[in-house]
């Protein structure tokens, strides 16, 4: 059985912040995620993407983010538990431990952080298993790597802002994009519809995807129709890239052992970041209070908030302000300057 004073659950940005930050001030951490890699939700679904809300920068795009953080918190070498699903939490009131157990081992910890933001996620796929058997054979959920489609065709489908951002990035790439969509209208923001308005994308609208079929010389044949037409609208493209948003299930924590007050699905904290179980923090997006705010920035505050809390109760001594611009990183070892 592993033991730490911390447990982190999510390996998002900002449980990768508040891992850094934990280490930063002294405490054992192990970070755990069900994905086989960090980065949560922003590596898995918008890696190209630019976020404009991140301090310190004009822009960055989600992946770049995502190393920066990751290659931050390495630094400090907290313990990952990467692939592992947190299936119970347990709290032992007379002990004042938690007890998590995952599908690949137990791990006990003085305090536990949820930073899981909206919970598991999957996209939601095309109706009447359409293309299923051609997933990752020239469809695609989740594009994590521009460069596989350079020089490809390919046909973006969706109307939101993620929709027309993908096609946007994939315009950088690839020979040819055109994006449907079953309405005439795209959803996005009015900065992101004038960059597609400028953009050389082709625009499909109103259809749907109806068939999607494998041709060993035309690559993938797709068929689009709508209800303003009775003759479908036939298209061939190297690639289909759908992206129809996902659907997210935050309720795992839920089942547990461990039952934290939840409203609004949210898990309800004080300004401690402390749930309604001892020892039990939330921070990002699951965590719920007056006037939240979704951003990433937010929850990096919240991340120091909730480690500053433990170590009041786990090492009073450390727990005064630490300024970081008085210390150094160095060999895995935080330093004071000399």
């Amino acid at each position: 059985m592993k033991k730490t004073q911390v447990a982190i659950i999510g390996a998002g940005p900002v449980g990768l912040f508040t891992a850094f930050y934990a280490r930063l001030r002294g405490l054992d951490v192990t970070l755990i995620d069900s994905l086989e890699n960090v980065g949560g939700q922003v590596n898995h679904l918008y890696p190209q993407k630019d976020i404009l809300d991140v301090p310190g920068y004009v822009k960055i795009e989600g992946q770049a983010l995502i190393d920066q953080l990751a290659a931050q918190t390495d630094q400090l070498h907290p313990n990952y538990l990467l692939q592992t699903t947190v299936e119970d939490v347990a709290y032992d009131a007379e002990k004042q431990v938690f007890m998590l157990q995952t599908n690949t081992e137990s791990v006990q910890a003085n305090r536990v952080i949820l930073a899981i933001g909206h919970g598991a996620f999957e996209p939601k796929r095309l109706p009447d298993g359409i293309g299923a058997a051609l997933e990752g054979q020239g469809v695609y959920y989740v594009v994590d790597d521009l460069d596989k489609f350079k020089d490809q065709t390919v046909l973006v489908a969706g109307g939101g802002d993620a929709a027309v951002d993908q096609a946007l990035a994939l315009a950088k790439v690839a020979k040819k994009v055109y994006l449907t969509h079953r309405r005439d209208r795209f959803r996005a923001m009015a900065y992101t519809l004038d960059q597609l308005a400028e953009s050389p994308i082709e625009r499909v609208t109103p259809y749907n995807i109806t068939d999607i079929r494998k041709d060993a010389e035309l690559g993938l044949e797709v068929t689009l129709t709508t209800a303003a037409s009775e003759t479908p609208k036939e298209l061939n493209v190297d690639a289909v890239v759908i992206n129809y948003g996902f659907k997210s299930d935050s309720q795992l924590y839920e089942q547990w052992s461990c039952q934290p007050t939840v409203a609004r699905q949210r898990c309800v904290v004080e300004p401690t970041m402390q749930s309604s179980v001892p020892g039990l923090y939330a921070v990002g997006d699951i965590a719920g209070y007056a006037n939240k705010t979704d951003l990433i920035a937010t929850g990096f505050g919240e991340g120091t908030i909730a480690v500053n809390g433990i170590l009041q109760d786990l090492e009073p001594a450390l727990a005064g302000p630490l300024h970081s611009s008085g210390y150094v990183i160095q060999d895995g070892q935080v330093d004071p300057l000399q």
